[in-house]
């Protein structure tokens, strides 16, 4: 697997896997408005605009294919982290964190999980930092990630 930086070139394969992830995962966590606000600010020209914006993104590609990314809003918010479902529990979200940790070297990470992925967010050494929220028909939970000793080994 190889991770690399992602730009405009890589926005219609990244929409294409956070569709495909979202669809499977966390249509629970949106009401009809909210998936489609969700869209609006993830997908395709969501996504040109956070990369004008200056949102970092990496993505992990096995034989050229995208399999997984992850999305910084600068200074310090995760603002997304998707793996394809075919490629789940290999590892490779593990490996995209500890990327964007190498690169980035932040104190602490805010963030806005689905129902689904707070497991995940936990195993990286969140914890959750308040109560469930409905953002804009969003549903999600905030939660905090602050460096410690061991958090590059996580």
């Amino acid at each position: 697997m190889i991770i690399r930086k992602l730009n405009k070139a890589h926005v219609a394969e990244a929409s294409q896997l956070i569709e495909q992830v979202s669809n499977k995962y966390t249509l629970d966590d949106f009401t009809e408005r909210g998936y489609q606000n969700f869209k609006s600010k993830v997908l395709n020209e969501g996504m040109v605009k956070n990369l004008e914006d200056g949102f970092m993104y990496w993505g992990a590609f096995e034989e050229e294919v995208m399999v997984g990314l992850i999305a910084i809003k600068l200074p310090a918010h995760l603002y997304n982290l998707f793996v394809h479902t075919d490629y789940q529990k290999k590892g490779i979200a593990t490996r995209l964190w500890q990327h964007m940790l190498s690169h980035l070297n932040p104190e602490s990470l805010t963030l806005f999980s689905s129902s689904h992925a707070i497991g995940l967010y936990q195993k990286l050494g969140f914890e959750q930092s308040g109560e469930k929220i409905d953002n804009d028909e969003i549903i999600c939970y905030p939660m905090l990630w602050k460096m410690s000793k061991d958090s590059r080994n996580k």
